[in-house]
């Protein structure tokens, strides 16, 4: 069955499988990158190397998967470039939406190119704690995955822009983000 059952709200088997399958194999990709990164320089400039190289990864994996979700979409004006509020629309909705199961739970605008997509709760960093140094830089880690991912979906919709991301700690996780947009 590829929609959700008649009357419930679990999602389809289907895409549970490919949910454990992407993050297993995220997980994975990160620790390879931890492991190939140049030993010997400070850890902080190997962090930057790391987050880089996550982010780039995030990028790619962004534009490609735009193209495949744009081809299913009829109604998105051409071109999204001078439509930058679209183009984010379409991000928090349809991208969001494929990738995390979810919208985005809050949209922000100062209408002049800039952007705040607020996830209250994200999937990806509910396993971490606050307490521990050690999990805030795995998260900031895992975080450049989806900065490349926004980045990489806008640029292939025509939006230039830059992506950082901020916790929402409420002193127990750090699952609550914000990911901040700014485009060119």
């Amino acid at each position: 069955m590829s929609s959700l059952a008649a009357g419930t709200n679990q999602e389809p088997a289907n895409n549970y499988v490919s949910s454990l399958a992407f993050d297993f194999m995220l997980s994975e990709i990160l620790l390879h990158i931890e492991r190939t990164t140049t030993v010997g320089e400070d850890q902080e400039t190997v962090n930057e190397k790391i987050c880089k190289q996550i982010e780039e990864m995030g990028f790619d994996t962004g534009y490609r998967f735009a193209t495949l979700l744009v081809k299913n979409k009829n109604n998105l004006p051409v071109p999204l470039s001078d439509h930058p509020l679209e183009a984010v629309k379409f991000l928090c909705k349809d991208v969001w939406t494929s990738v995390f199961h979810k919208q985005v739970d809050k949209l922000q605008t100062n209408h002049r190119g800039v952007f705040v997509l607020k996830d209250l709760k994200f999937r990806w960093l509910g396993r971490f704690v606050t307490s521990s140094e050690a999990s805030r830089t795995a998260a900031i880690k895992l975080l450049a995955f989806p900065c490349g991912l926004i980045r990489g979906a806008l640029s292939n919709l025509g939006v230039e822009a830059t992506v950082s991301c901020d916790f929402l700690s409420d002193g127990q996780n750090l699952s609550s983000c914000s990911f901040n947009v700014k485009t060119k």
